[in-house]
């Protein structure tokens, strides 16, 4: 009699055999194949939808949770149906939030995803959003706000936070102006990466900008200057 191995019992999809990348995977379609959309995922973005209502000051949310939980994930989904990538989602995801129920017109923000390393924080939202603004603007005439973060990235721990957060406003203004999209969707993944940066070098980066970007989106009122999702590992202290 032949013997059966465990793996012609077990069919494991692809997705689950290696962890979400935001910046690789938010361009491959396969990304969120077999994605599972279970009630409290969808209650999760059902509350990320409705701080996008025009009257809304929740415009800055934090995910934790342990390793391996799904969070890069559901980043991942949120970046997805949030934009315009959402029209291409299977129905059941492209579905998953009702935004006239929640009060919000559908978003077609601009997501610009991050993967937190052991570098300064605002470098890497600089150069993120400089990133994905060429992207958008294709080959048409790029706006002065890209050369002025390619500026600000050259001069590096020059940068203040008060630069930074002006930057991303007139990123915000131009896609918003533009109709290249209603608002920037700033998804901070691997968090504790930046943190580590911090307490290293406190001379060159302050975690207080993170409370500056949040306020700033809190504060957009009808016109987002930005949605902000901050993501890391639960914290435990013994």
């Amino acid at each position: 009699m032949a013997e059966t191995a465990v793996a012609d019992l077990l069919q494991i999809q692809n997705r689950f055999l290696r962890s979400a990348h935001l910046e690789r995977d938010f361009a491959d379609p396969k990304s969120l194949k077999g994605y599972v959309l279970t009630p409290q995922t969808r209650s999760y973005l059902e509350r990320l939808a409705s701080g996008l209502a025009a009257d809304s000051g929740r415009r800055a949310w934090r995910i934790t949770g342990d390793f391996g939980s799904g969070k890069s994930s559901f980043a991942l989904m949120t970046a997805h149906l949030f934009s315009e990538r959402g029209a291409k989602l299977p129905p059941t995801l492209r579905q998953a939030v009702n935004f006239k129920h929640v009060g919000a017109p559908r978003p077609r923000l601009l997501p610009v995803l991050i993967t937190g390393a052991r570098e300064p924080l605002s470098t890497a939202l600089l150069r993120a959003l400089r990133r994905e603004l060429l992207d958008a603007c294709g080959r048409g005439r790029p706006p002065a706000v890209i050369e002025k973060l390619r500026v600000a990235l050259e001069a590096g721990a020059e940068v203040t936070d008060e630069a930074v957060l002006s930057l991303v406003a007139e990123a915000n203004a131009y896609v918003t102006s533009s109709g290249k999209a209603t608002g920037l969707l700033i998804i901070l993944d691997e968090l504790g990466k930046f943190l580590e940066y911090a307490a290293l070098h406190p001379e060159r980066q302050d975690v207080f900008v993170l409370q500056r970007l949040a306020e700033a989106a809190a504060r957009s009122g009808r016109t987002p200057r930005s949605g902000v999702v901050f993501i890391a590992r639960r914290i435990t202290c013994i």
